[in-house]
């Protein structure tokens, strides 16, 4: 059995969504002949999630050493900053415009983030594993991107194949780059070149990710090093439960919107849904699951629709499927803005096999949805749709197979990963 060392810091307890795909391959790579060695940050200061940690398999190494003096302090501050931080007003119109060197935000100052000054200790570490244990291929998930440094760094001492595995796109989100000044995206670009030029593979989490990485890089970077493995379900990551359908056509969406994913497209389609079919409120009900924002909920009122939102607050995720599963219909919403990423919630959608509604300008995710057997597909931006597509869902309900789904499953994740790494290995002897 190979061994690969994977720097993640996200990892549980951590309770962020990006924890689960180290915790994924954690648990089911060694089905496909690879031992995981986790290198993680220590939870302080992020949102716990002590059920998740008890889903990683008890004998594997795990060391939450990914971090510096200055990390308690560093993650406290950003959550309080995200739990306090007002919504970013609109510009006025004939403003004086930003000069090209100031950020939009703070956030995307540097091409990196709060963990750059845990990139020294992180390597240190990484570097007691490998002397430990001794991997035969480096795997680091990203975001967060600071450890890439170390992973860098990491690979060119040792000699070891690197798999830099990215969650999410990073030069390549046009909206977030418009966000940084010009020479934290200059900086970004040559980092990232230099990164793939020393990467045995780069593993993006969309075919439209990894299309346009190696469009962009065409120049430096063979195409073929770049591949293209998606996020996945688990379905042993969830504890069971009770699951029944409510009288109501209840159409459910998962988790909180944010930053380039707002809530209008749904609102304004199931709006348009209940007034063509002169539905109340005891007949369709739209479920929140995971909390509302005060700027969403005012736009809630905005469309009409206080009377048949329910709000539920947020559930730990192991918890999740049966609030899942208690839905006629689960919505998801991806903006023009996201057509290279699809929202993780997908994969959990899929593991709880009730209909989706996908309302999304990607069309990657779209064939997703479609070739699984599991939903409807409505243009994002064309309320019309939204409202037929639901139509067609509250007449004519319909089973999502388990056969359908596998495909997504995080055991089909793992062995293309070991794949991967097998290349990665083969190509280095």
């Amino acid at each position: 059995m190979g061994r690969v060392l994977i720097i993640s810091p996200y990892f549980p307890p951590m309770g962020v969504s990006g924890a689960k795909r180290a915790l994924h391959l954690a648990r089911n790579l060694p089905a496909a002949g690879w031992s995981p060695i986790v290198l993680a940050g220590p939870p302080v200061g992020e949102r716990p999630d002590e059920p998740l940690a008890a889903c990683i398999p008890p004998d594997t190494v795990v060391s939450y050493a990914f971090s510096g003096l200055l990390r308690p302090t560093l993650a406290a501050w950003s959550r309080r900053r995200r739990a306090t931080a007002p919504a970013t007003p609109p510009k006025a119109h004939g403003a004086r415009p930003r000069p090209g060197w100031w950020p939009q935000d703070l956030t995307f100052l540097t091409p990196f983030d709060r963990y750059l000054a845990d990139v020294p200790a992180g390597l240190r570490a990484a570097r007691a594993l490998v002397a430990a244990h001794r991997p035969d291929a480096l795997h680091v998930i990203a975001d967060p991107w600071s450890p890439l440094i170390a992973a860098d760094r990491l690979a060119r001492e040792t000699g070891l194949p690197l798999i830099v595995d990215f969650r999410d796109p990073w030069s390549q989100h046009a909206a977030k780059m418009a966000l940084r000044p010009a020479p934290a995206r200059a900086a970004l670009r040559a980092f990232e070149r230099r990164l793939f030029a020393g990467a045995a593979a780069v593993v993006l989490n969309t075919e439209a990710a990894r299309d346009a990485y190696a469009a962009a890089y065409a120049a430096d970077v063979p195409a073929e090093r770049f591949t293209a493995i998606r996020n996945a379900f688990d379905e042993g990551l969830f504890s069971p439960g009770e699951a029944a359908l409510p009288p109501a056509f209840t159409v459910a969406y998962f988790g909180r919107f944010r930053r380039f994913v707002e809530p209008d497209a749904l609102l304004d389609g199931f709006r348009r849904f209940v007034t063509a079919r002169a539905l109340d409120s005891t007949s369709a009900r739209l479920r929140f699951i995971g909390g509302l924002d005060p700027e969403h909920r005012v736009r809630v009122q905005d469309f009409g629709l206080d009377a048949f939102v329910d709000v539920v607050p947020a559930v730990p995720f192991r918890d999740s499927l049966p609030h899942l599963r208690s839905a006629h219909v689960l919505a998801m919403v991806i903006e023009p803005d996201s057509h290279l990423q699809i929202p993780g919630k997908l994969y959990d959608y899929l593991c709880a096999r009730r209909p989706i509604l996908s309302i999304s300008a990607n069309p990657e995710a779209d064939r997703i949805v479609m070739g699984a057997g599991a939903g409807l597909c409505a243009r994002h931006g064309d309320p019309a749709d939204v409202a037929a597509k639901l139509g067609r869902l509250f007449d004519a309900p319909f089973a999502v197979t388990a056969e359908g789904v596998e495909r997504y499953s995080a055991r089909t994740q793992a062995q293309a990963m070991a794949a991967v790494y097998a290349r990665a290995l083969q190509a280095s002897r």
